[in-house]
């Protein structure tokens, strides 16, 4: 050990509050200072940090530091404050003066970020524009109070081998998975049952649906996730074989690798596959600790039956040499896009901050125009939380809008109970606040089936067979919610009358999907 590594070994800093176990120290496989938090949930995922965003009075990052000692101490002294992500951006000053000081809050606007909305961007994430394809589910809930689930997401399972700091479910329990018969019959129920039950109970609508796409009202896309690969879900090979022989419906799939093992055919029955980058130092399976030195089933590369696309989450972690091996690597892959964006546990104003860093960084190295509009197959997603005047206006019969054609069913709970909640998105688990004092609503980081729970995996059909109601009023826990664009077209679509439905855009690709 050298005197250098000596003298850090002895620096360990540990702190625990009720949510997390906190330890600054040497990592001696990797020789180098760590400052770890671990939850203190079942599956005791952890998120490693080295680095810190510094700001200035105005909160714009002005730099990236290495954690040292000093650093390490004011992150533990004023965690319980500052929260799980927002610690980890630091005022200058405040480091300078050992504590946080008194300062206005400067809202950050949106405007003010590089960005141009793409073709791109509308296609490959949910911003709401292709909810205008289904138009005729929205006619129905204006006329009737019913509901339409089109969409689903199925986390089957909860591993994760990867440490990112940014994990939005880092309080998940590892053992919580479904079975293969499980899955199949929420897909059952959301597939065939539902076209059965609308062509009963709803033929008008049904027949001006499967007029306007082919089909009837039932579900048309399927996202696999949960955990980073839900491809090490031991059913995996199965149930997608299950799907291509007779469920047809678009499949998508978000991991972070690719298990060896596994057949590279199965990959073919995915309309798309998103591949999310980790922060390269939190991934053991890169080999050489790069991301564009992984195992790439050959199925997907130059593939031009399969969109494949990168997913990558800018910060304190983020080089220029990271962002322009995506851009060779994409390349190289003939991948169709990268999407990048910020932390979603940030809160507005630090979210939106970092958005601005990120554009101006994309500007500099040439990857995207000076008006925003990329140069290239890489896009800036501006994704940031609404605020709670938003929300008043928004939900003013505190009604969550995503429900009425989208589920995410997530496994928490599963092992316990033997079976476990649906919720109308995704990004429940990274609603945070800002008070005006400086300290910060933490993101649960974990699905809550008390605060967001809808209907269990096993009643998923009471969705479409009674009226949609509010489950929880969104006006009181999801003020900062990520997705106010899809809620605002939802209700927009639903209050419009037949003959101003309009034609649905044409440009724009993966229409069943968010």
């Amino acid at each position: 050990m050298t005197a250098q590594t000596a003298d850090a070994a002895t620096a360990e800093i540990a702190h625990e509050t009720d949510r997390y176990r906190l330890r600054y120290a040497h990592h001696p496989r990797r020789d180098r200072m760590e400052f770890v938090v671990e939850s203190k949930g079942a599956g005791r995922h952890r998120a490693e940090h080295t680095t810190v965003n510094l700001l200035d009075d105005h909160g714009n990052v002005v730099d990236v530091a290495p954690i040292d000692e000093t650093i390490a101490r004011f992150i533990v002294r004023h965690f319980e404050q500052r929260g799980d992500t927002e610690s980890f951006s630091i005022h200058r000053e405040d480091l300078a003066a050992g504590r946080i000081l008194p300062r206005a809050r400067r809202a950050a606007e949106p405007g003010a970020v590089r960005h141009q909305i793409t073709q791109a961007e509308q296609s490959f994430t949910a911003t709401g524009a292709k909810l205008q394809h289904h138009q005729p589910i929205f006619a129905k809930y204006r006329d009737t109070g019913y509901g339409s689930i089109i969409r689903a997401t199925l986390t089957n399972h909860q591993v994760c081998a990867s440490k990112c700091q940014f994990c939005s479910t880092i309080s998940r329990n590892r053992r919580d998975m479904v079975s293969l018969e499980e899955a199949q019959r929420f897909v059952e129920a959301l597939n065939h049952r539902q076209a059965e039950h609308n062509r009963i109970h709803f033929p008008a609508y049904n027949d001006a649906y499967r007029a306007r796409t082919g089909t009837d009202i039932r579900l048309r896309g399927l996202i696999l996730s949960g955990g980073g690969q839900p491809n090490l879900w031991p059913h995996f090979g199965p149930f997608v074989d299950w799907m291509a022989a007779g469920q047809d419906v678009d499949m998508g799939l978000i991991t972070n690798g690719f298990p060896p093992k596994l057949e590279e055919r199965l990959y073919e029955t995915f309309l798309w596959v998103r591949i999310s980058i980790t922060p390269e130092d939190a991934s053991p399976f890169y080999p050489e600790g790069r991301f564009d030195r992984q195992y790439i089933p050959a199925t997907l590369i130059r593939n031009p039956a399969i969109t494949v696309g990168y997913s990558y989450v800018y910060g304190p972690w983020t080089t220029d040499d990271m962002l322009l091996r995506i851009r060779d690597s994409m390349e190289a892959n003939g991948f169709n896009y990268c999407r990048l964006l910020t932390d979603c546990n940030l809160t507005r104003d630090a979210q939106i901050r970092a958005h601005q860093a990120l554009g101006e960084r994309l500007h500099r190295l040439g990857l995207i125009d000076a008006a925003g509009r990329p140069l290239g197959r890489m896009f800036h997603q501006l994704k940031y939380h609404g605020t709670p005047d938003e929300a008043q206006e928004l939900w003013d019969l505190g009604q969550c809008y995503l429900q009425v054609y989208n589920v995410f069913w997530d496994t928490t709970g599963h092992e316990e109970n033997g079976h476990s909640h649906c919720y109308p998105c995704d990004s429940v688990t990274v609603l945070a606040e800002e008070a005006s004092d400086g300290a910060v609503l933490s993101s649960e980081r974990r699905f809550n089936p008390q605060k967001w729970g809808t209907v269990r995996n096993t009643e998923v059909e009471r969705l479409y067979t009674e009226p949609v109601r509010p489950f929880f009023d969104p006006r009181s826990i999801c003020t900062s919610c990520l997705f106010m664009r899809n809620n605002r077209a939802v209700k927009d679509l639903a209050g419009r009358p037949d003959g101003e439905a309009g034609p649905a855009p044409a440009d724009l690709e993966h229409v069943n999907f968010p």
